[in-house]
């Protein structure tokens, strides 16, 4: 065979293997971008196994430990099962959310809060409140002063509380209803405003969301 024919049907070669070597290191490349990434270090943190209302007593078969990578892991997450079981939500916990002290009453819940605030219990007047306020809300709260027994005074409220932070919302006393006449909710307020409410113990506050101060 002449070396010029040789040559012309040798001359597609090079370019055809370079072609073949480029398909490759493609699929190479795309191979290796869906692999399974690396496992992140973490350590077990207590999440909630299904979806908890607020208020809600949790119970061994409500929380379950998963492996959280240390990056996201939240500020006060619950390393151990026996560490939530027995306690009450603070508010609506969703399935697989990590449960920290600060979302459950007890210990934990005031974490964070100026000196000067403290956690105090109130019931608040009023039916289906407990979809109405939420952890984390703004309220103001209002008491009703009892009526006159010697005059014909309508019944008339105050302003007992301005701008307080809702940390948690427990509930209608004894009951999981929300048809209740009552919900339980702890605000965070200061020793004067602690005082005014002790005063008007086993009355039923009345409470409007607002936005925050």
């Amino acid at each position: 065979m002449p070396l010029s024919d040789l040559t012309a049907r040798l001359g597609g070669w090079p370019r055809r293997g370079l072609a073949l070597v480029c398909l490759l290191l493609a699929g190479v490349t795309a191979v290796a971008a869906h692999r399974a990434p690396t496992p992140r270090a973490g350590h077990p943190i207590v999440v909630a196994a299904r979806d908890l209302p607020a208020g809600a007593t949790l119970h061994a078969a409500d929380v379950r430990v998963r492996s959280w990578p240390d990056e996201l892991r939240p500020a006060g997450a619950l390393p151990r099962p026996a560490d939530a079981v027995g306690r009450r939500a603070g508010g609506a916990i969703r399935a697989g959310e990590a449960i920290t002290g600060a979302r459950l009453v007890g210990a934990g819940l005031t974490t964070g809060l100026a000196p000067q605030l403290r956690g105090v219990p109130v019931q608040i007047a009023g039916s289906g409140l407990a979809g109405f306020v939420h952890a984390g809300d703004w309220i103001d709260l209002l008491v009703g002063d009892p009526p006159d027994a010697g005059g014909p005074a309508p019944p008339s409220a105050r302003l007992l509380a301005r701008a307080v932070r809702v940390l948690a919302v427990l509930g209608p006393p004894g009951d999981t209803a929300t048809d209740a006449d009552s919900v339980g909710i702890v605000v965070a307020v200061d020793g004067a405003t602690a005082l005014k409410i002790a005063a008007v113990s086993g009355r039923a506050l009345v409470a409007t969301v607002r936005d925050p101060p």
